[in-house]
């Protein structure tokens, strides 16, 4: 059975164990805590959790530490009603080994499915007995405004937008606008970033960053990059067909966005991190039990625009 990894990589750093006294001591008396990860993809059968706990060093840099702190043989469950959903313990290769050279351990179950609305619960039994439990909702979907460039490029303007209707006080969104099209009869997607800076002597891509706002807008320019790179240096246009443009927007749900609002922590679609002890709904350690769900809405392209591309 081929496992779709949902890649985690948890930090636990100085502050777990290290903290400032009177004396100014940089170094308090170890105290060992759990910590518990995972984030519900509400779209997915597939949901991963990760475990670990934290660790002493010699000295005060935390980075030390070769020993892989992963707690492995604990009974993890979650569960939506009357429905429980076991995890399994796993690894699988690490992509890093600078640190550790062992396989990344994780807990994975592939027959989660969602009923209703109802709270998600998650319940890691330690093989000492010690319970972490939390518990958080799935999130709130959102409805696309009408707002939105649906034809693209708008005439005479520089940028266009996409708009949702959403709760945006407690709820934070990460957006992605790509373009497919084949070539030769085969899918492609090109990603379009918001605009590009000139960094260090040349032009970067910024692209969406993670936003409580409930609008995303890109430049035009930005399109016309995109399209233009997609057949740069090939004679060969008419091998290209242009089909749409896809606004995916990841809607994170309250404990999630708490997290993110609280942390900053977000790396990508697929990587947090836990390096702050500032936030956490984990009872009895610290960590995330969150979730997100994928919504789309999609744009099409003018003829006469496609065209000017050759």
């Amino acid at each position: 059975m081929k496992i779709v990894l949902l890649i985690i990589s948890v930090m636990v750093v100085a502050l777990l164990s290290n903290s400032c006294e009177e004396s100014f001591s940089p170094k308090t008396d170890f105290q060992e805590k759990y910590i518990l990860y995972s984030i519900i993809n509400a779209d997915s059968s597939v949901q991963t959790a990760v475990l670990q706990k934290s660790y002493d060093v010699h000295g005060f840099d935390p980075y030390i530490n070769t020993t892989d702190p992963s707690i492995q043989g604990a009974d993890i469950r979650i569960r939506q009603g009357d429905n429980v959903f076991f995890m399994r313990d796993t690894s699988t290769e690490r992509s890093d080994t600078s640190r550790y050279n062992t396989p990344l351990r994780f807990y994975f179950t592939d027959e989660f499915f969602s009923s209703g609305n109802d709270s998600l619960e998650i319940i890691a039994t330690l093989p000492g007995g010690k319970r972490l439990y939390a518990i958080t909702s799935l999130p709130t979907t959102i409805e696309f405004d009408t707002a939105s460039d649906r034809l693209l490029p708008p005439e005479d303007e520089e940028l266009f937008a996409f708009y949702w209707i959403g709760p945006t006080s407690t709820h934070w969104y990460l957006p992605k606008f790509v373009i497919y099209y084949k070539k030769n009869g085969v899918r492609f997607a090109k990603e379009v970033p918001v605009t590009y800076n000139f960094e260090n002597g040349k032009w970067v891509e910024t692209y969406p960053e993670i936003t409580n706002n409930a609008v995303v807008r890109f430049r035009v320019s930005s399109l016309d990059s995109a399209f233009e790179q997609i057949s740069r240096g090939d004679p060969d246009k008419s091998s290209y067909k242009i089909l749409s443009g896809v606004l995916t927007l990841l809607v994170f749900n309250e404990s999630l966005s708490n997290y993110y609002s609280t942390t900053n922590g977000f790396l990508d679609d697929f990587t947090i991190r836990i390096d702050e002890s500032d936030y956490t709904n984990v009872d009895g350690g610290l960590g995330i039990f969150g979730s997100y769900i994928r919504q789309f809405t999609s744009a099409l392209f003018t003829e006469d625009y496609i065209r000017s591309f050759g």
